[in-house]
């Protein structure tokens, strides 16, 4: 979280994702070690109307939510959002593990002030101590996040205009994480596991190692690229186009003349961001990769990152074992969950 909103009370979450083609939310709640859905929901938004995570039309948006909104339980009037893109930045740094809390805190501005291109009176800056650190127990390491106030602020605006209420703002790539952690089977824990969230318009790849995120990297490149791509192939208008790839109802030449293109592109997209992890210094390697999102629904793009990269391609799917409140939500679920792991990953914050 944020600034003033670090100590706020963040039981009975919805976590609502928004993307620049709809806006996902969920809410769930947890009985004897059991989450249940409590209610699940997608609306479209017109195009333009999130641009690079900007928020255009704050109105428009606004509607959207007030319409998200009657499929949820009136209980639930707290909310969690997440920023992303180029307006934030998360950094782990080294700090020494003896400074109190207010000390820490003058600590995090100063490296804040020295590391992170924004001014500190334009950024709502957080940190946490996420564990000591591996070379010296002289020093813990801490996450500082920063993001621009405008960023936030206008996601709150959008939200608290629909009468209800922002308790937390996280980061999208550290929601995320916390949703595909319930994937992990014990020996994920110390290995290199790819979460590749692949949305409308933005591709995000993050790798997670012993909880954390250690590499981070987006481009602009998801599903609507395929769509104009088809849109533009057989003079579809983009509406069309999104039905028919939705539906696969596409025709028998698709396959040659647009998807595998697609494909091929975003393997190259990917394979060269994981080129630049294993460059790096450090000797986690990559053996599994988590895919996320709605584009990554295309089963040609499981397949060919499978075998092109020779890793284990695991569609995300954590919601085996949940219990549902409605079963349409169940059937829902089954069929596109990987859609909701970013709003799954922020209602987590008010059960956990």
């Amino acid at each position: 979280m944020f600034a003033n909103m670090k100590k706020a009370n963040a039981n009975a979450l919805i976590g609502i994702d928004f993307g620049s083609n709809s806006i996902k939310a969920i809410a769930i709640s947890k009985g004897k070690g059991t989450f249940q859905i409590d209610a699940v929901a997608e609306a479209p938004i017109a195009k333009g109307l999130i641009v690079d995570n900007h928020f255009e039309d704050i109105t428009k948006l606004t509607q959207v939510i007030n319409q998200l909104r009657k499929n949820f339980p009136t209980s639930y009037k707290n909310v969690a959002i997440a920023v992303t893109g180029a307006d934030v930045i998360t950094k782990v740094i080294p700090m020494n593990a003896d400074l109190s809390e207010l000390e820490l805190e003058a600590q995090v501005e100063l490296e804040a002030e020295n590391s992170i291109p924004f001014p500190l009176d334009e950024i709502f800056l957080d940190f946490e101590v996420v564990s000591q650190n591996a070379n010296s127990k002289d020093l813990n390491d801490v996450l500082v996040s920063a993001a621009r106030k405008e960023t936030v602020l206008s996601q709150v605006d959008c939200v608290e205009a629909a009468n209800l209420t922002v308790k937390v703002v996280d980061v999208a790539s550290h929601a995320l994480a916390r949703a595909c952690e319930l994937l992990f089977v014990r020996e994920d824990y110390d290995r290199g596991i790819a979460v590749v969230d692949i949305g409308a318009s933005q591709m995000m790849l993050n790798i997670l190692h012993q909880g954390k995120v250690i590499f981070s990297r987006s481009k602009n490149h998801g599903g609507a690229l395929c769509t104009q791509m088809m849109a533009d192939h057989y003079g579809f208008k983009f509406n069309e186009a999104e039905k028919i790839k939705t539906e696969h109802n596409w025709p028998v030449d698709c396959d040659v003349d647009v998807i595998a293109p697609f494909v091929n592109m975003t393997v190259n997209h990917l394979r060269f961001d994981l080129r630049m992890f294993t460059n790096a210094p450090n000797n986690i390697e990559v053996e599994k990769i988590i895919l996320t999102g709605g584009c990554q629904l295309m089963p040609e793009l499981v397949t060919q990152l499978a075998e092109e990269l020779e890793l284990d391609v695991e569609v995300a799917d954590p919601f085996i074992g949940f219990e549902y409140k409605n079963e349409a939500d169940k059937i829902l679920l089954r069929e596109v969950g990987a859609k909701y792991m970013t709003a799954l990953g922020l209602a987590l914050r008010g059960v956990q």
